[in-house]
């Protein structure tokens, strides 16, 4: 599937998450704001899985209180059966319950959801079908101007860290700091080096988890509540991509502790993670707290790289607009 397809279909996901979170957060202020009583069991609840995950730091091996979370559960659904909400009110909320709007289903094998092909077939203006790798890589999409800050083009950097990438997996698993974290505005090439480094990894035999945010705090809540649990491969892989830290949903306070927990495993058995954002330093250390921005950007175990320039998607589209205006 060509590149520019797939990001669009990316892109129509990550905005649907984006719309299913804001309704979540919507709907919990709601009955909230109706039962006191209910706000009261929410919160508990909360800081009962607050606990668990603080000290889940401290051991990785500890069991969730699963017993206690089925009676709050119970206990919440009534409330909100009593209040006339529907008893699921509060449960995740997907436009397509089969993948929950990743465009992907499966626990084992990952498969392409029904609505995930329904797009592609609606997606037009197709620019190519070369997979994601660093022998594809395209420099020439990039501009050949100097953004704001910068002393060389936008295509010469694009070059260095391009090179920087692939140094990393091809020095994998000695490559010093072992982590890498790429940020900057969108359509920059983060999510395209994540696939490049992915893929040459994977050819060389590593196992190799690459997920989005989204679906990071998707595994991790679902495997909490006890509805599935496919985190393993975020604990245990040789290398864990994350795509797009920063438009993950921030879900009852919960996902702070998830995101430092699987921080701190992987940092305790020495597994690297590359991680892009569109977030700047400043966002990601407001976002996430100083207690997990320190641990992530420690200089001793991740390099951070700055991406900058102009939207090449834009550019591209600019392009073709004027080439078609000429015809």
């Amino acid at each position: 599937m060509n590149r520019e397809i797939m990001e669009r279909l990316s892109e129509h996901y990550r905005l649907q998450r984006a719309q299913n979170a804001r309704e979540e957060e919507r709907r919990l202020r709601e009955v909230c704001e109706k039962d006191g009583q209910l706000a009261q069991l929410i919160d508990e609840r909360r800081e009962m899985i607050l606990g668990f995950c603080k000290s889940a730091v401290l051991n990785p091996k500890a069991e969730p209180p699963q017993e206690q979370m089925r009676r709050y559960n119970r206990e919440i659904r009534e409330r909100l059966r009593l209040d006339g909400f529907p008893e699921d009110y509060l449960e995740p909320v997907y436009r397509c319950p089969k993948c929950r709007d990743t465009g992907l289903m499966g626990e084992e094998e990952r498969v392409q959801c029904d609505c995930a092909r329904q797009i592609l077939l609606s997606l037009a203006d197709t620019v190519g079908t070369q997979e994601e790798s660093f022998e594809n890589f395209n420099l020439n999409l990039f501009p050949e101007t100097v953004p704001e800050g910068m002393e060389i083009t936008q295509r010469a950097e694009m070059r260095i860290i391009r090179d920087l990438c692939e140094a990393y997996a091809d020095r994998f698993p000695a490559q010093r700091p072992q982590d890498l974290l790429l940020y900057g505005s969108s359509g920059l090439g983060k999510s395209y080096l994540l696939c490049c480094i992915a893929r040459r990894l994977s050819e060389k035999g590593n196992s190799v988890q690459l997920v989005s945010a989204y679906d990071v705090i998707r595994r991790m809540r679902d495997a909490f509540f006890g509805r599935e649990d496919d985190t393993a491969e975020l604990y245990q892989a040789d290398l864990l991509l994350i795509d797009d830290l920063g438009m993950e949903p921030m879900m009852e306070n919960i996902t702070l502790e998830q995101l430092f927990h699987l921080i701190s495993v992987r940092r305790s058995r020495r597994l690297p993670m590359v991680i892009s954002t569109n977030l700047t330093m400043k966002e990601l250390k407001s976002r996430y707290s100083e207690r997990i921005a320190s641990r992530l950007l420690d200089s001793t175990l991740c390099r951070v790289v700055p991406l900058k320039g102009e939207d090449v998607r834009l550019a591209r589209q600019r392009a073709k607009s004027v080439e078609e205006a000429d015809r």
